[in-house]
């Protein structure tokens, strides 16, 4: 006689239900609040020492708002110009122009070609 049982053997207890992965919340480690914790005091150590005037943690906060402040700009620069394009040209259908890299099969012609002058 064999040992063996009839039903293979789950891989979690009974009492454990599966992980299933929230599509509405980001997933958020403990080891990425821990970081995001420290960069922040560290800001805020900068900005106290700035707030008493302290020359050089007055230039690190500039640097630090400056890059915000380009990232900010870079933002909203692409959406304005995405919101524009979609505004603009829309959805486009390329499905019906084929594949240019497909074997034995030129790509669209943009412009006809002329016949040649006699």
């Amino acid at each position: 006689m064999s040992n063996e049982s009839p039903t293979p053997p789950r891989s979690h207890p009974s009492s454990m239900q599966p992980i299933v992965r929230s599509r509405v919340l980001p997933r958020v480690s403990f080891r990425a609040m821990m970081i995001g914790t420290v960069v922040a005091a560290v800001i805020a150590a900068i900005s106290r020492a700035a707030g008493d005037g302290a020359t050089f943690a007055k230039a690190v906060m500039v640097a630090i708002v400056m890059t915000a402040f380009f990232f900010l700009l870079a933002a909203v620069a692409f959406l304005m110009s995405w919101a524009t394009a979609k505004l603009v040209i829309g959805d486009v259908d390329n499905a019906r122009e084929g594949n240019p890299f497909a074997k034995d099969q030129l790509p669209p012609q943009l412009l006809k070609p002329r016949e040649p002058e006699q």
